[in-house]
């Protein structure tokens, strides 16, 4: 046979010793064609469509979310808010069960002969009480004297005794004692006890809390003040 020779089907050639398949005749490439040329699109009438998709999609939740918080109202199942026993109430901001009653008229007018003072609140007052008043003793004698800070009759914020006679002075002790007993009248298990503290820590800087009333001593001024605290 003689080399090159195809089979009579024309898919192999003889290369001389062996049958090889015929190989496809490659194709030519195909002609470049460049793309039609698109007409310039009209400035500022259109937008991408991603940014349209997007600026739709924020516009929603605004105008979703706004709706909700103008017109949602809380379910019938909503868990009331509540508040513990701790917290805060209006009344603890007065002195317990005492009142300018107990105080002024018992105490400081009937016990003692002293004369009570009302004035309109100062700003400079200590608890910032809508109205205050001093007592004083017979003679309106200024070495000792009672200032009740407060907002109403029944409404008291501080009690404070002053006293300017020296620091181991009996007036000043007694004064101070007799104070701590009669605010802790509306709680009377605990007269005693304040009436002690009261005499004890008269002359000094000492502090306690009874029955829901701070009492704290103090030796410039030589007082005693009562204030309340939860």
């Amino acid at each position: 046979m003689t080399a090159g020779q195809r089979s009579p089907d024309g898919r192999f050639w003889w290369d001389g010793s062996a049958w090889r398949p015929v190989q496809p005749a490659p194709q030519p490439p195909y002609p470049y064609r460049p793309p039609a040329p698109q007409p310039p699109a009209k400035k500022g009438l259109v937008l991408p469509l991603a940014a349209v998709t997007v600026a739709a999609l924020v516009l929603g939740i605004v105008l979703g979310g706004g709706t909700g918080w103008l017109t949602t109202e809380p379910g019938a199942g909503a868990a009331a808010l509540t508040f513990g026993d701790d917290f805060p109430d209006v009344d603890d901001q007065y002195l317990p069960g005492v009142t300018l009653t107990l105080i002024v008229d018992e105490w400081m007018k009937k016990a003692n002969s002293y004369t009570c003072t009302n004035k309109p609140g100062n700003p400079d007052t200590w608890s910032k009480a809508k109205q205050w008043m001093r007592c004083l003793p017979p003679g309106d004698d200024e070495s000792r004297y009672v200032d009740i800070e407060y907002d109403s009759a029944r409404r008291i914020r501080v009690l404070k005794a002053t006293c300017h006679l020296g620091t181991r002075a009996e007036a000043c002790t007694t004064l101070f004692a007799t104070m701590a007993d009669a605010a802790l009248v509306p709680q009377a298990e605990l007269r005693k006890r304040a009436m002690a503290w009261a005499t004890k820590n008269a002359a000094s800087d000492r502090g306690t809390i009874i029955g829901g009333i701070r009492l704290q001593a103090d030796l410039s001024p030589h007082s005693l003040r009562l204030t309340p605290e939860s």
